[in-house]
């Protein structure tokens, strides 16, 4: 597993009803985005933010803030944990899992999630949630069977959500 300030920063976020697209369009524009997935659930979007330092995370986040559609935001940055060791495929869905663990278990918890299909990368987060870790398959029918059949049965997690894209949009 690896340690530095490295990882990406998730950040979720709720949008005014049937402003998706204007909000989504907006932040096309910012450079410091790499993924906008509209997703199920209780958030409206998942936004992964480049690896950056602690001042220009703020930054971004605070812009992001500032669209006007955007209602609310909850940012998780990543402090260790496992990359990607594939490159993420547009045309395969997308699965965002927030997983709490046991304290002693953070670590072999991510070391056994890398072993399941589809697992792309985790990191552990502080905050309400201990892992968030990002997933692709060939369909979102995968995805959740991931969850529901693995991710729920691994050792030390007590509670797991797991969040499913549609039309993400992969920033070079």
């Amino acid at each position: 597993m690896q340690t530095n300030m490295n990882f990406p920063t998730y950040v979720f976020a709720t949008v005014n009803p049937g402003r998706s697209t204007k909000v989504v369009d907006e932040l096309k524009h910012n450079s410091q985005i790499d993924i906008i997935a509209p997703v199920t659930g209780r958030w409206d979007l998942v936004l992964r933010l480049k690896p950056n330092t602690p001042h220009n995370i703020y930054q971004t986040v605070k812009e992001i803030r500032e669209i006007s559609d955007v209602r609310t935001t909850d940012t998780h940055s990543g402090f260790d944990g496992m990359q990607p060791s594939k490159k993420l495929e547009s045309q395969m869905a997308l699965g965002f899992s927030l997983l709490n663990v046991q304290h002693t278990s953070v670590e072999n918890t991510i070391k056994q999630l890398s072993n399941i299909s589809g697992f792309v990368e985790a990191c552990t987060v502080p905050g309400q949630f201990d892992i968030v870790a990002l997933w692709q398959a060939r369909t979102s029918e995968d995805i959740v069977k991931a969850s529901f059949e693995k991710v729920n049965h691994l050792e030390g997690i007590f509670s797991s959500e797991t969040l499913l894209a549609y039309a993400p949009i992969f920033k070079a």
